[in-house]
């Protein structure tokens, strides 16, 4: 068919326009799955960090950063204090020490082992009921070197995840020569965990429970550079003085520094808690029950300062709590002393 010369340019600018728009469809189209491709790049890289924020955190007991998984459960080991165990080995590497009277005026300390791994931990020494109460509260395998008649009862009724020093002397537990007995007995964080095992108790996928934990301070209600706490006895009275270079509260008792027995590394924890509880005598070797469930006064110190607070046990383990709400620790090691009065706490200058 003849097409008249004046209708060529016509169709020519028709099909230049259609080639266009078909062009730019054309481009949005092959566009459209690039944009999906990126997002598929953006989604792997994100499951990627996500992923790697499985592996990284913190340790639930001192709130420091880590890359570890760190799910594994703590160990809580009855370490002795009195003047003939001192000093003791491994405590200044626990993650949480408690500090609680044991018989007479001599205090006993339940030390938790979760982010570091001593060589050495003791004097390993014997269980009180409330110290193992405590243990469990942090979900922890307990060590210890016999124990009182409510303790064993514990034992045998099964309440806890034990390990015993005394079925284990020689072999996960060993004795040192330069100390007599019973104030001799030590173990390490490699013992506890081959004991474990040879025990058949749970240690793997069982962290221990989180604990509240901020990098500010609290607010504090007065200042607190030296605190004294009394149990009325000069050679087991504690006072903890605050360094900043040591990052804490230099621990000693009867005026003597606790020092580490092998590394002379002092005890020096970020966190001092200290709870006033009911403590009631219940034999006549002085042994106690003490009241760990009610609630009551305290003091939670930190970086020079004292806030005045309450305690509170939740989940089996002792809080603090300020007008009904609760408050954190700072991360790194916290001591945790019960006292019979909140009176027999003091707060001194550094002078």
């Amino acid at each position: 068919m003849n097409v008249p010369k004046m209708i060529l340019p016509v169709i020519a600018i028709a099909l230049l326009a259609a080639f266009i728009f078909f062009m730019g469809n054309e481009e949005e189209i092959i566009e459209e799955p690039n944009t999906a491709e990126g997002s598929d790049e953006q989604n792997e890289a994100d499951l990627e960090e996500n992923e790697m924020k499985d592996y990284s955190g913190s340790f639930p007991l001192t709130g420091i950063k880590t890359d570890e998984k760190a799910d594994y459960r703590a160990f809580g080991v009855m370490i002795e204090n009195s003047a003939s165990a001192r000093p003791q080995s491994g405590l200044y590497q626990a993650d949480v020490v408690y500090e609680v009277l044991s018989e007479g005026r001599i205090t006993r300390l339940l030390a938790f082992f979760h982010s570091h791994q001593p060589d050495r931990i003791g004097p390993v020494r014997s269980a009180r009921d409330y110290y193992i109460f405590l243990n469990n509260g942090y979900d922890a395998i307990y060590a210890s070197a016999g124990g009182s008649p409510g303790a064993f009862d514990l034992f045998e009724q099964g309440t806890v995840d034990f390990i015993s020093g005394l079925d284990y002397d020689g072999t996960f537990f060993k004795r040192a020569s330069d100390r007599s007995a019973p104030h001799n007995m030590y173990t390490s964080y490699d013992d506890l965990m081959e004991a474990s095992d040879h025990i058949g108790l749970t240690f793997k996928d069982r962290r221990p429970p989180e604990l509240p934990f901020t990098v500010e301070p609290q607010e504090p209600d007065q200042e607190a550079a030296v605190i004294g706490v009394s149990y009325n006895s000069s050679i087991n009275d504690v006072q903890f003085t605050y360094d900043e270079g040591a990052g804490g509260y230099i621990r000693s008792v009867g005026g003597e520094r606790t020092d580490d027995l092998e590394t002379n590394e002092p005890v020096a924890p970020r966190n001092v808690f200290i709870v006033e509880a009911s403590h009631r005598v219940i034999d006549d070797q002085g042994r106690r029950d003490i009241d760990i469930e009610s609630g009551g006064s305290a003091y939670l110190i930190h970086d020079g300062g004292a806030v005045e607070a309450e305690w509170k046990n939740v989940s089996g383990v002792i809080l603090p709590f300020k007008d009904g709400e609760p408050l954190n620790f700072l991360p790194g090691q916290t001591w945790i002393n019960l006292v019979e009065d909140i009176d027999d706490v003091s707060f001194g200058d550094a002078s």
